[in-house]
């Protein structure tokens, strides 16, 4: 499954335009995936996507911050898109927490260079002084959504005591640790990975 790269639709791009850089964020991920951020060139784009010359990338994007912030927020996108049209809607933020953690998983299992992708980018960009590039977009997406689920559930009386943050870290650190896994051994029994984490996190959030 391709990303859908909606950015470029506000962009005044043709439709030829508008393919060719899609094509591209593509091809990066692809690259970023396999090689991973600082071994990420456009001359090793341009062979992944079939392209001619670094000329077309820099038509669309001026350097690799610029292409990276595309690609990622593609990636973003792409997620969000995943987890909204597969999260069953469910009473209860035990049952909704539950739900969330399943769809995760499940994009891991589906998507698993996209994901490792959206590691080392928000991992490795970094603007000219050597500042993070993306840390608080990516704080967003990693933890301060589902930190804000949990703390919801704790003022409706479904979750017991806890500090949401450190607990949206704990199951990010789950997840991320089993895209690895899943990276280096494709045939991990993925249900019996997903029931447990599931199970495990049920039983620390909830409310007793």
């Amino acid at each position: 499954m391709q990303v859908k790269d909606d950015f470029a639709a506000g962009l005044g791009l043709t439709p030829a335009e508008a393919t060719r850089r899609a094509q591209i964020i593509e091809a990066t991920i692809d690259v970023v995936a396999e090689f991973g951020y600082g071994k990420t060139s456009f001359s090793r784009i341009i062979d992944k996507a079939g392209l001619s010359s670094t000329r077309m990338i820099s038509y669309h994007f001026a350097d690799k911050n610029e292409l990276m912030t595309a690609t990622l927020m593609t990636l973003i996108d792409h997620h969000d898109r995943f987890v909204a049209e597969h999260t069953v809607t469910a009473e209860g933020r035990t049952a909704l927490l539950r739900s969330l953690l399943e769809t995760e998983i499940a994009y891991l299992a589906a998507h698993p260079r996209h994901a490792h992708a959206v590691t080392e980018i928000a991992t490795n960009g970094r603007d000219s002084d050597g500042s993070p590039l993306f840390e608080l977009v990516v704080h967003d997406l990693r933890i301060g959504r589902l930190a804000r689920q949990l703390t919801q559930g704790q003022r409706e009386g479904h979750f017991t005591d806890f500090d949401p943050e450190i607990m949206a870290r704990a199951i990010r650190s789950a997840l991320e640790g089993l895209a690895q896994q899943l990276l280096a051994d494709p045939d991990l029994d993925l249900r019996h990975y997903a029931d447990e984490l599931t199970a495990l996190f049920t039983r620390a959030t909830k409310a007793t």
